[in-house]
């Protein structure tokens, strides 16, 4: 288990990239490629604004924009995959978790613990061989100052292709879905991976990054 805390999500991702290269197990994987990885991380944003880091080359302002509308009420279910993270989210087994989230919010649940949305559907995803949600879990604590801080829990998280990309959208997500229609401000972002790693063909892009 590692953790660290940082001002923004570029200096996260650096830092990550680095550990898990350097310090993480090397295993072989159920794709048939090796990968390092580190069970257990934290990562603590303080200052999570939407920019990149210059050296990350899986951003780029198309890819972001491309996983943005991913995270949109309006694109669900209309994605031609079997499912996506705000399907699951706005639509689990007939539920709006979202809306739910929302409704807790402007009731000023300050300092609930319960305003959480899942994605891991027992039923379907015990039953299948891959292809599960890899982000499993959101889950915010709202302050009495009106700041949010968000938890987002991922059970196996490519470090290198996904963490910036993945968190810019899920800000957009927060803010379409839970702050924009409230008084709330976005506070803290703490990430959690039960599983990060970098894949074996990433490996020299990864060694370039940090060089």
């Amino acid at each position: 288990m590692i953790a660290g805390s940082f001002e923004t999500l570029s200096e996260a991702w650096y830092w990550a990239i680095k550990e898990i290269y350097t310090k993480g197990l090397l295993v072989d994987t159920e794709y048939g490629i090796k990968a390092r990885c580190v069970n257990g991380m934290l990562l603590e944003i303080k200052n999570p604004v939407q920019v990149w880091h210059k050296k990350d080359p899986f951003c780029s302002r198309d890819r972001i924009e491309f996983y943005k509308r991913q995270f949109k009420r309006e694109s669900a279910g209309k994605h031609g995959f079997e499912y996506t993270y705000i399907d699951r989210l706005v639509n689990y087994e007939g539920f709006d978790q979202l809306k739910w989230m929302n409704e807790q919010l402007q009731k000023k649940r300050y300092e609930s613990k319960r305003i959480q949305a899942i994605t891991w559907m027992p039923k379907v995803d015990c039953l299948k061989k891959e292809d599960q949600p890899c982000f499993q879990r959101i889950w915010v604590f709202p302050h009495r100052n009106n700041r949010l801080d968000v938890h987002i829990h991922y059970r196996s998280w490519d470090m290198f292709k996904a963490f910036e990309a993945n968190l810019i959208a899920f800000q957009e997500l927060v803010k379409d879905e839970l702050i924009g229609p409230t008084d709330f401000i976005m506070g803290t972002l703490r990430c959690f991976g039960d599983n990060v790693h970098i894949y074996e063909d990433d490996f020299q892009a990864v060694e370039e990054a940090i060089r």
